[in-house]
């Protein structure tokens, strides 16, 4: 016989082939839009819920553990019903699931009687309102992909069933893409919300159809298939238990290196959607040209990828400087930096956990759930066990590590044919290159910038759903030098006070009485006896030392740890003159709408722009609508938009001219015999004298000899306004 004719086909097989011909574009299509509408959900409600939670980036760690928990939860309901239920059953039950998720889908965003009042945990106050409104539907969503496929394999033996995983993540893509670039910018999320249900329904029909046509005649169809020679004896190709274990690993490493990555990059950049939506595309990629087909996975190319962008991030600062070069990042190369490094341990991760599939299609739900568990650990990891135990980003340079174990343990089984030796040197060789990361990443700070002339003094450190937060005393020495204390948000300075008793209370750092917000409220105390002041950002409370007797001030902090690093470690707060001082923790915006509108202040003080991580819901209309309310006609708004990757002066312009009020900013040079730091403040304010007796100051740039170069307009045309529904990072970032 000759080897390259095909063997004669069935009717029983020409018939599958041809049901399947007709019916495989609606399983397409309705994974398709599952997915769309699965991922189209998260960006959206998480920026709905981003300024009732304080803008933190917690809001969308706390968010991906909720989805990727239904996500586990949808796939368990996969697994349970496909192994347990007759297809009669099956048929009932999703029915039941599909008309309930539809009810639900008509109100997935939260009622504004649920917002949070800010004494409550964040944490459990989000994942109970996702849970009330979007938790079903996204249930439903969840279960479709392994559900769907279960049934296309079995009805249609043969067929690529893994091929549909990939095209449920391309639409999971699309829809992560979309959101920013096409719908965000033209809808408000109320009606996005609204055609998202539309499109939920359209989901729920497409599904019905489904259950109902498959499920009454896949027992027949999968029996004669089985007879045929189409489909494999559950019995054949089980899985082993290590592969199983590797099953919730691999996916554990991609979500952890996913989830800490956009968590890392955020508190050093901003909590903004789109850098969330970039994070999660390149993680959805991996997943899509994984699941597509082997050939996108190169196991040995990939791995040394995978080591040299590790060692690439790791010692982006050191290796430079090994060759005398001076390498200077922006906020661009900084993002891309960490997402390229999160793309090649993700798709490493991938790419191992697609070799290691099932050849049997009756362990498929069994394979995706335990893909799930193992992504819902990584979210858990650093939602619950990260956030609680840890005192810094740890689990940042962990990733790191374990990517480039991972790669290493790749390229030593593509050497097996070769010596025990060479495998021994590549593993050697990995074991020492992530001792070299943990050493540059320097997660337990075993390395200080201590010197002959002083000692860094690391006097604390914590951890929370807001960020991290640390102090440090440098003591010199000299005995005649001046010992301090600075407060640090993560890596960027929030408050610095001299130990020296006559020094202790100056304003230094950002708020010297020549800076901008130093020459607001000296000239606001100059205009009355007393003052009722606001200050958004208690840091290490600096600014109460303006304070006089007569004086109000209320700090508003949403942080519970830094009120109490304030006042156990800084006297700026116990030293306030103020007989009525105040300390409100909470966001500051919930605390500002919550005040009856009697409440009127004589400067706001917004201090809460220095660190990477900008509370964009502080800088919106809305916000500043807050404000203007609790503003006397003759009041002043100061804000401190110093930042070192974002110039906000444009943000906060389009503000002032909204509100039709007057404004003025200052940039002031650093001053480091006096502890000052270069700031930059923008005042807004109808008070027409004061913008007279204090022009704007604009950055100014010298030669040696002192002569003006140029002076740099921090204004950019074209800035749109920002808005609870609309900001963007993106035009104005630093480009210096």
């Amino acid at each position: 016989m000759d080897s390259n004719c095909s063997p004669p086909v069935s009717p029983v097989a020409r018939s599958v082939g041809t049901a399947a011909a007709f019916q495989a574009p609606l399983f397409a299509v309705t994974i398709l839009l599952s997915a769309y509408l699965l991922f189209q959900v998260q960006p959206l409600i998480s920026k709905f819920l981003l300024p009732w939670f304080g803008g933190s980036p917690a809001v969308w760690t706390t968010a991906m553990l909720f989805f990727q928990s239904a996500l586990f939860g949808g796939y368990l309901y996969a697994h349970l019903v496909a192994r347990l239920l007759s297809s009669r059953a099956q048929t009932v039950m999703h029915l039941a699931l599909l008309v309930s998720a539809a009810a639900m889908a008509t109100m997935i965003l939260p009622d504004p009687a649920l917002k949070p009042t800010g004494n409550e945990p964040p944490g459990a106050k989000m994942l109970l309102l996702l849970s009330m409104t979007v938790g079903l539907p996204y249930f439903c969503l969840a279960t479709t992909g392994p559900l769907i496929q279960h049934w296309f394999a079995q009805a249609f033996p043969g067929r690529p069933a893994y091929r549909l995983y990939a095209l449920s993540n391309a639409g999971s893509f699309i829809a992560l893409l979309s959101f920013p670039y096409v719908f965000e910018p033209r809808f408000a999320l109320p009606d996005l919300a609204r055609f998202w249900t539309y499109g939920f329904w359209g989901f729920a029909l497409l599904c019905t159809i489904i259950t109902l046509r498959t499920n009454l005649g896949r027992r027949a169809a999968a029996s004669r298939a089985i007879v045929s020679g189409l489909a494999t004896p559950d019995a054949l190709d089980r899985p082993t238990r290590f592969a199983r274990v590797l099953w919730v690993l691999l996916p554990a490493l991609a979500s952890l290196t996913f989830i800490a990555t956009t968590d890392h990059v955020s508190h050093d950049i901003a909590p903004e959607p789109r850098l969330w939506i970039a994070t999660l595309s390149l993680y959805l990629l991996t997943f899509i040209l994984c699941f597509d087909h082997p050939r996108w996975y190169q196991r040995r190319w990939i791995a040394w990828a995978c080591l040299s962008a590790i060692a690439g991030l790791s010692g982006r600062d050191h290796i430079p400087a090994w060759f005398g070069l001076e390498w200077d990042y922006g906020i661009t190369e900084i993002r891309w930096i960490h997402l390229t490094a999160m793309f090649l341990i993700c798709f490493a991760c991938h790419g191992e956990l697609y070799q290691r599939r099932p050849a049997n299609p009756t362990y498929l739900t069994e394979y995706y759930l335990w893909m799930a568990f193992g992504g819902a650990c990584g979210g858990l990891f650093v939602a619950l066990l990260a956030t609680n135990v840890f005192a810094d980003y740890y689990e940042w340079p962990l990733c790191l590590v374990a990517g480039l174990l991972l790669a290493c343990s790749v390229l030593t089984s593509e050497r097996r044919r070769n010596t025990h030796v060479t495998i021994g040197i590549t593993l050697l060789s990995g074991v020492g290159l992530a001792g070299l990361v943990l050493y540059w990443q320097a997660p337990l700070q075993w390395r200080t910038d201590s010197d002959a002339d002083y000692a860094d003094i690391r006097l604390h450190q914590s951890r929370n759903f807001y960020g991290t937060i640390s102090v440090k005393e440098r003591r010199y020495r000299d005995a005649a030098a001046d010992n301090y204390r600075v407060f640090y948000s993560g890596g960027i300075t929030h408050g610095l006070q001299y130990l020296t008793p006559e020094k202790r209370r100056w304003a230094v750092s950002y708020y010297a009485p020549d800076s901008g917000i130093g020459e607001t409220l000296q000239y606001a105390m100059t205009q009355k006896t007393s003052l009722r002041i606001a200050i958004i950002g208690l840091g290490a409370g600096t600014l109460a030392t303006y304070a006089r007797q007569a004086d109000h001030y209320d700090f508003f902090e949403i942080n519970p740890d830094a009120v109490a690093v304030a006042e156990q470690w800084f006297s700026n707060l116990s030293d306030c003159r103020a007989q009525r001082r105040r300390v409100i923790i909470g966001d500051a915006r919930l605390k500002l709408e919550q005040l009856p509108d009697d409440v009127q202040y004589d400067v706001i003080v917004l201090d809460a722009f220095t660190g990477g991580a900008v509370p964009v819901h502080l800088l919106t209309r809305e916000a500043f609508q807050t404000y203007q309310r609790h503003l006397r006609p003759d009041g002043f708004i100061a804000i401190n938009i110093t930042n070192g990757y974002l110039n906000l002066y444009p943000v906060v312009r389009r503000q002032a001219e909204v509100l039709a009020m007057g404004f003025r900013n200052k940039f002031q040079n650093a001053d480091p015999d006096r502890h000052i730091r270069h700031n930059h403040a923008f005042i807004i304010s109808n008070d027409q004298h004061y913008l007279r007796r204090y022009p704007s100051v604009n950055r100014q740039f010298h030669d040696a000899q002192g002569r003006l170069l140029r002076e740099q307009d921090p204004n950019l045309p074209g800035i749109p306004l920002w808005t609870d529904h609309f900001s963007s990072l993106s035009p104005i970032e630093l480009k210096e």
